[in-house]
């Protein structure tokens, strides 16, 4: 069949749905659902001023901003721990070797190297 000789008739078309059926339903709907319940459902629900919207909205923001204060504190004191960085120049095979090492032993590599180096510190005597 080419594209020619497509007819009106070859195509299937849904029927539509009747208005009717669609406004007999809606009307079973209405009829099972007494109105007093739709008022009380209106009475649960709290419909609060803009005053009141505006103290909880404040309320909330200044949650927010202690959370992110004491968040930031905790991070400040973690790091007070932490004294003294240093940056160290590693070849490759070390590196590997240094990773392979926190993997096998589930560390971080920092641990290893602390590890390391207060080991050689207290072998030598410091």
């Amino acid at each position: 069949m080419s594209k020619a000789g497509l007819e009106l008739s070859d195509l299937s078309i849904a029927p539509r749905r009747a208005k009717r059926q669609t406004q007999v339903a809606a009307s079973a709907v209405a009829s099972v659902t007494p109105p007093a319940a739709d008022k009380v459902a209106a009475q649960m629900l709290p419909n609060p001023t803009e005053t009141q919207r505006r103290e909880t909205a404040e309320a909330r923001a200044i949650a927010q901003e202690d959370a992110r204060y004491s968040l930031k504190n905790l991070k400040r004191s973690k790091q007070r721990n932490v004294k003294f960085f240093i940056n160290i120049a590693l070849d490759y095979e070390l590196k590997a070797r240094l990773q392979r090492a926190a993997a096998e032993n589930d560390l971080k590599m920092t641990a290893v190297v602390k590890a390391a180096i207060d080991y050689y510190l207290t072998e030598n005597g410091y």
